[in-house]
Parts: structure tokens; sequence; C-alpha cells
């Protein structure tokens, strides 16, 4: 049976694919997913990455009884015999595989972001001499890994660490992002003292 998570590798994504809102998101969901896509996105205001990840079903307005999304719904579906709606497979694939792309690379920042703030708090010493044994490692592996034919495959269920971690670099992204904006210098919340995350 085909393994689709081969299909997903988060490198073909844009570098600021976390920070494109409402027209600049809508042209990548165009290029990736097509027009049902971007029509289905539209239509429940997500307008950019976060939104997207935040939303518990994207196609649960196929199940809303509203006169205003009976065009939608004809265009980008299928009704059942009950009077029922069920959105397109095709769609539905286009929309998962996005999905599960921006989740790996929320997934893979974090990671980066758990690495960089290990390397950061380690002293300057340290910190050069494990960069270049871990560089060395890090070769040695590769070479290794070029003369046999190993794939390895990541998951793409965040675990409870993950979640936690994503919230905390987005809630620390939007201190530095708007301390300026909000007048406050050196804005940062720490987490357990200013707020706590319950998963």
């Amino acid at each position: 049976m085909f393994q689709t998570e081969a299909l997903i590798d988060a490198s073909i994504l844009p570098s600021d694919i976390m920070s494109l809102r409402d027209v600049k998101f809508f042209d990548f969901v165009r290029k990736e997913a097509g027009d049902a896509a971007v029509d289905l996105f539209e239509i429940q205001i997500i307008n950019c990455v976060k939104s997207l990840l935040m939303t518990a079903d994207v196609y649960c307005i196929m199940n809303l009884k509203s006169k205003a999304l009976d065009c939608f719904k004809n265009k980008h579906g299928f009704m059942l015999d009950d009077d029922t709606f069920i959105i397109k497979s095709g769609i539905k694939g286009n929309v998962d595989y996005l999905f599960d792309l921006l989740k790996q690379k929320c997934t893979e920042d974090a990671k980066l972001t758990k690495t960089s703030k290990r390397n950061q708090s380690s002293p300057p010493l340290n910190r050069t001499i494990n960069t270049s044994s871990t560089t060395t490692e890090s070769t040695m592996a590769v070479l290794s890994s070029n003369s046999s034919n190993v794939v390895t495959s990541k998951s793409l269920n965040l675990s409870l660490d993950e979640h936690k971690s994503y919230i905390n670099i987005t809630l620390n992204n939007w201190c530095k992002n708007n301390e300026s904006r909000l007048n406050l210098s050196n804005l940062s919340l720490i987490e357990d003292q200013h707020y706590s995350i319950s998963i």
C-alpha cells in the first residue's frame, strides 16, 4: 500500500508561509490545492495558516442548513439522498494534503526553535564545540545514509509538548511583533507565571 507520508515535503513551502495572510495566503492555497480550496477557506474567513490549523473541521460548512450556502455546496459537493451534502473527494484530498503539509512545517519549525533555544542557553565556548560535533555527526550520518537506501518518515500528529511549544512560540512571536505597537518594551509572557496552557 502506498504511504501518503512520502508526499509530504514541507521544504516546498515558502519560507514566509506562516506570515501569509488574505490575498497572499489564498494565492498560495490556489497554487497548492486549487480554486475550490480557496473557496472553502474564503467562505469561512480562514485567511492564514494559523487560522487553518486551529479550525477543527474545515468541512463542517457542508452540514450547515443555510440557503446562503446552497450555491457553494452544489458547486463543491454532492447532495445525498437524505438531503445532506459531502465535499467532493478531490477537494478533500487537496485540502487534507495542504493541512498535513502545513502541520509538518509547524512541527519542523517547533523542533528547530526548541533546538536553537537549547543552543542559546549553553555557554558560548560549549556552543561552538557542540556545533562542530553536531555538524560532524550530521555529516557522518549523511555519508553513511548515502550508501544505503533508508527512508525515514516523520509523524504528522503533534504531541502535547509540540502543541504547547507551538502555542508558546506563537505567543512569544506575537509579543515581539506587537511590543512597539502596544508601547511596551521587552514584552514577554512566561508560561505558568502569566498564563497556563491546558490541552
